[in-house]
């Protein structure tokens, strides 16, 4: 339905962060499971969206550019960890989190201090950037996005994402269908590709075999900056998943050549 990031706050308190198109169906989820708050094992949901602005501060100098405005060390705050904080004066939680493949802080501060912590931090060197160049971004660092690479027609496995749910655990709500989907080896898998030639592939392409037959699609791509190259995603047969494996991307009718390569294209500790 999403990939959410759910961040717990104490024993029987969490945060959890959807996509911002997703928000509806997550919510939707999380009130049909709560069950009554007022009986054992049950909860109460409420949505703060309205309260808090997030802003994500990316990149090598993400740190440098936020610590003089937070009243904590940053560099205590590890991966996929948050902790509260005053940021510019506001009380505010940070996130060492982000999608864009480099080292950052999504900075969740309430709505009516966003536009000072903004003009804060270009006042800092920061850059303002758009869901355009997240996408770059995201795509070289082989993350999936949601509503491209993964949706509610894919599974964990195929898209390489079984690291992330626990099928053999008591309780968990999909485990026997998990369990099932393990079980049997995935038909179709995410992979990158790189353009060979000339060409670039877009969300929907087909993606052929040398000899010319479908044998999957393209759910991402387009140029990249940082490895002067075409690049993409898309759901190739298992078969045909290999890094080194030659294929074609139709583009506007044409077959233009590609080849599967490991993801991920861009790795900020291994520059290439």
């Amino acid at each position: 339905v999403d990939d959410c990031i759910a961040y717990r706050r104490g024993r029987e308190r969490f945060l959890v962060v959807p996509n911002a198109s997703n928000t509806d169906a997550v919510l939707a989820i999380l009130k049909a499971a709560r069950g009554d708050a007022g009986a054992d094992g049950g909860a109460s949901v409420r949505n703060i969206t309205s309260e808090i602005a997030m802003i994500a501060c990316q990149g090598p100098r993400a740190q440098e550019a936020l610590q003089p405005l937070a009243d904590r060390d940053l560099a205590e705050i590890k991966p996929f960890r948050i902790r509260a904080a005053r940021v510019n004066g506001a009380r505010s939680l940070i996130a060492r989190t982000g999608y864009t493949g480099e080292d950052g802080f999504e900075i969740m501060t309430p709505s009516e201090n966003a536009a000072a912590l903004w003009q804060a931090l270009m006042e800092r060197g920061a850059a303002a950037c758009g869901l355009g160049a997240r996408d770059v971004l995201r795509l070289e660092a082989g993350l999936p996005l949601h509503g491209n690479d993964i949706d509610t027609s894919t599974n964990p496995y195929e898209a390489g994402l079984g690291g992330f749910v626990e099928p053999d655990r008591d309780g968990y709500p999909p485990g026997a269908t998990l369990r099932h989907l393990r079980d049997e080896p995935p038909s179709r898998q995410l992979v990158g590709f790189e353009m060979v030639g000339r060409g670039v592939a877009r969300q929907g392409y087909p993606i052929l075999s040398e000899g010319g037959r479908r044998i999957g699609e393209a759910t991402s791509g387009g140029p990249s900056p940082t490895l002067d190259a075409n690049i993409g995603m898309g759901y190739l047969a298992s078969e045909f998943s290999r890094p080194g494996t030659r294929i074609g991307v139709e583009i506007r009718g044409r077959a233009a050549e590609a080849k599967v390569v490991a993801l991920p294209f861009y790795n900020r500790r291994e520059k290439r």
